[in-house]
C-alpha cells in the first residue's frame, strides 16, 4: 500500500512538473510587442532648425540646419539606420533651414518633398531646385488642412494660408503631428501675421509640445497662438550666443507666465521626445 501510493505522488509530482515545463517553453515561445512609438528628435544645428520624425520604420526631416551643420544633419540620419525618407519638408528657403535639407536630399532618396511657393535668388535655393530636378524627386506645395500618416502618427499642414507676404518667414510650412493623444506643433519661422492665420484657420491646434516659432524670436510665438496651442513643453532651437539674441525676453516671459516646461538645443544638446501615443518621455529634463 505504501509503495502504491509513493508510486501515485512520483506519478503527480512528473505530470506537473511536465506541465510546468510545458508551459515556460510555450512562454518563451510567446513574443509580446512593444509599444508603437514615435520619435522627434529636435537636432542641435546652432542657429538654425532640424526637426527628424520617426514613427514604426518611417521618417520625416524638417528642415536641415545651416551649411556648417549639413554634414551633422546627414551624420545623424545615418546612425539611426535610415536609408530613405518618406517625406522632406522645407519650411522655407532661409539658409539656416534649407541647407541641411540640401544635403540630405544628396545622400537619402525621399518620397515626398514638400516646399512652399514662393521663389529667391539664394545660391541654396538654386542648389535645392537642382536636386529636386536631378533626382526628379516629388515635390509641391501642400494645402492647408491636408493630412499626411507616418507610421503610427500623422500631421497636417498649418500654413501658410498666404501668398503674399512682405517677410517670407510668413511662407513657412508649419504642421501639427499627432500620435494617439498626444501632438506637436512646428512652425518653422512663422511670425506673427501666419500665426495669426493659422489661429484663423478653425484646425486643431491644441498640442502637448510646441517647437517655438523663429528661434524664440519675440516677432513670433504670439499670446494668440499659445493659448491657442496651450502647450505643456516649448523646444527652442537657437545657437549660443548667436548674433540675433535668440531667444528674447518677451517669447521667454510668455512661457514662464503659462508656466510652459521649456527644453533647449544650444544649453541641453539635440532634445528627443519620445511618444507611445499617451504618455511622452525625454532624453534631457527642461532646464527652464
Amino acid at each position: 500500500t505504501n509503495n502504491t501510493r509513493k508510486g501515485s505522488i512520483m506519478m503527480k509530482k512528473k505530470r506537473f512538473f511536465t506541465y510546468a515545463f510545458s508551459i515556460a517553453a510555450l512562454s518563451s515561445l510567446i513574443t509580446i510587442p512593444a509599444a508603437a512609438q514615435t520619435d522627434i528628435h529636435v537636432l542641435d544645428v546652432g542657429q538654425g532648425l532640424s526637426v527628424l520624425v520617426e514613427s514604426q520604420g518611417h521618417y520625416m526631416l524638417y528642415d536641415g540646419g545651416d551649411q556648417a551643420k549639413s554634414s551633422y544633419v546627414v551624420s545623424y540620419l545615418q546612425e539611426q539606420g535610415i536609408s530613405s525618407l518618406d517625406y522632406v519638408i522645407a519650411s522655407h528657403y532661409d539658409s539656416d533651414h534649407l541647407n541641411g535639407v540640401v544635403g540630405a536630399l544628396n545622400v537619402f532618396p525621399a518620397g515626398q518633398v514638400f516646399s512652399p511657393d514662393y521663389t529667391t535668388d539664394t545660391r541654396v535655393y538654386n542648389s535645392f531646385l537642382s536636386i529636386i530636378k536631378s533626382k526628379k524627386l516629388k515635390n509641391k506645395q501642400p494645402a492647408v488642412g491636408n493630412q499626411y500618416q507616418l507610421g503610427d502618427a500623422s500631421f497636417q499642414i498649418l500654413s501658410p494660408t498666404g501668398a503674399d507676404y512682405s517677410d517670407v518667414n510668413n511662407y513657412s510650412i508649419a504642421i501639427r503631428i499627432q500620435d494617439g493623444d498626444t501632438s506637436f506643433l512646428i512652425t518653422g519661422d512663422a511670425e506673427a501675421d501666419s500665426e495669426a492665420e493659422i489661429c484663423s484657420t478653425g484646425l486643431k491646434l491644441d498640442s502637448d509640445v510646441y517647437v517655438m516659432g523663429h528661434h524664440g524670436s519675440g516677432s513670433s510665438t504670439t499670446w494668440e497662438l499659445l493659448q491657442k496651442v496651450t502647450p505643456e513643453y516649448a523646444i527652442l532651437s537657437c545657437g549660443t550666443g548667436n548674433s540675433y539674441g535668440h531667444p528674447h525676453a518677451e517669447s521667454m516671459e510668455k512661457l514662464q507666465a503659462m508656466d510652459i516646461q521649456l527644453l533647449r538645443t544650444d544649453k541641453q544638446g539635440t532634445i528627443i521626445a519620445s511618444t507611445d501615443g499617451s504618455d511622452i518621455t525625454w532624453n534631457v529634463s527642461p532646464c527652464n
